[in-house]
């Protein structure tokens, strides 16, 4: 079992986090900050890729390549290399240690740029470049990723002796919250964009928050959307032939049908209902053409993004995540469940190959959020109001944490949208915590408006990518 990093924890973690120290590698003398990540043990600086953009203003960009076990508990088992990278602005300055929970996701987020902060972004276990192969399934769970991230900052901890801070969107979120939980030590305080904890594989909590997203004022939309999902399904015949891509795994039929029923849980999760383009207004009516139909669907959803081989293959590690420790939305099915050809498919059990995950570790999320709720110390947890993964927040601790909402808000919901009040007990806090002043353009914590999260937008919820991520 992996246990948090000794002498932390506890009623009173603060003060036994004071007592935690990062000392340099023995005998190393370099002077400059790339000789200094060369001294790290197991850590090798790789070469600038060939698309690789230049580093924002006043910061050095350096690609890290971090040996990890594959096994914590078990070094001697063997290794995996991890992708990093660090940007660096000052050896004074806070460090934001941030993950998508996917892939290496390196775009600023609005708290290094607020705070003009040092930035470490890495990718978690399991996925892209950060997969050993041949890969032991068993070994991919929220433990090791932490010991993971923990190893990562202990390396680059002796570099930065201010405030440090760790983050993410979504199932970056969780991350960080998991994180958090198993080395306290690591870092100040934790800011979880959009992070949910489900109970089950199958949460019926989605489903109750469904029924009921966006109140009187969306009624109509949700029963347009509802209607809308039955036409699909009616006239299923006449639209799949018109997809396009490979469904080796899962047949384009099924495929299909389980996109059609996601498609009430991706449009309140990435698009504002007020949209005029892809909103509720721009829902097809009865008389719209199969290729209309097919053309709202794959815009909120995507049946390549979601059940195509290639994305399966690239989502795997997320997949058997969820089927085995995270888990996930129960089907919204009840209005579609005459029309049905495949009841109950749209689980993670059905994305990865069948009889990979045996079991739901059911305990695992029950001792995070207990942890959280009882002994998590300046924590910050962001919501959109009309994102159905909200409907499954963290409930932070009394001890300086916060569960803050933003109206209106989606799964792209950050401070900088939050209400006046709100906003400024997010921002007075992160000062408290990391020791400085916020110093962004005002346009940085002026209210936004709540946009709609694009594919490939580093800044909001989900990573730098083509594919959307499924959480």
């Amino acid at each position: 079992m992996l246990v948090s990093l000794a002498g932390c924890g506890g009623e009173d973690e603060s003060a036994a986090c004071s007592d935690v120290s990062w000392p340099a590698p023995a005998g190393c003398t370099a002077t400059d900050l790339e000789g200094k990540l060369r001294c790290i043990p197991g850590l090798a600086i790789a070469p600038r890729g060939d698309n690789e953009p230049d580093p924002p203003a006043g910061y050095q960009r350096f690609n890290l390549v971090l040996t990890q076990p594959i096994d914590h508990d078990h070094p001697e088992a063997g290794t995996f290399t991890q992708r990093a990278v660090l940007l660096h602005i000052s050896d004074t300055a806070p460090v934001v240690m941030s993950t998508s929970g996917y892939n290496l996701s390196t775009g600023r987020g609005e708290i290094t740029r607020g705070f003009a902060a040092n930035q470490i972004s890495y990718e978690h276990r399991y996925f892209v470049d950060s997969r050993p192969v041949p890969t032991d399934w068993s070994k991919l769970d929220i433990q090791q990723a932490a010991a993971d991230a923990h190893n990562l900052a202990e390396a680059l901890h002796w570099l930065y002796p201010g405030a440090w801070l760790n983050t993410g969107a979504s199932k970056g979120g969780m991350t960080s919250v998991y994180h958090r939980r198993f080395y306290p030590c690591d870092v100040d305080a934790t800011v979880a964009y959009v992070a949910p904890t489900s109970n089950s594989p199958a949460d019926t909590s989605y489903v109750t928050f469904l029924d009921e997203v966006g109140g009187a004022t969306w009624q109509a939309c949700r029963a347009d959307l509802v209607a809308f999902q039955r036409r699909l399904l009616d006239q299923r015949t006449d639209i799949i032939p018109l997809v396009q891509g490979t469904f080796t795994q899962i047949p384009v039929d099924k495929a299909y049908e389980m996109a059609v029923i996601e498609l009430n849980f991706t449009l309140w999760q990435y698009t504002h209902p007020d949209d005029p383009e892809v909103g509720c207004a721009a829902i097809p009516g009865p008389a719209a053409t199969p290729d209309e139909m097919l053309a709202f669907l794959e815009y909120h959803v995507g049946l390549n993004d979601l059940a195509g081989d290639a994305s399966l293959d690239f989502y795997h590690a997320y997949y058997h995540q969820s089927a085995s420790q995270l888990g996930g939305p129960a089907p919204y099915e009840t209005p579609l469940a005459d029309l049905l050809q495949f009841p109950g498919a749209d689980i993670a059990a059905t994305y990865i190959p069948a009889g990979e995950v045996q079991s739901f570790d059911a305990g695992a999320m029950a001792d995070v959020n207990d942890w959280v709720a009882t002994e998590g110390e300046q924590m910050i947890f962001i919501y959109g109001e009309l994102d159905p993964w909200s409907s499954r927040p963290f409930v932070p601790s009394a001890k300086d944490s916060y569960k803050l909402v933003v109206p209106g808000g989606n799964h792209g919901s950050s401070i900088a949208q939050l209400a006046d009040s709100d906003r400024t007990t997010a921002i007075a806090a992160l000062e408290r915590w990391l020791g400085t002043s916020f110093a962004a353009p005002a346009s940085q914590i002026a209210p936004s408006s709540v946009r709609r999260v694009e594919r490939g937008d580093p800044d909001l919820a989900g990573d730098p990518r083509e594919r959307r991520p499924p959480l």
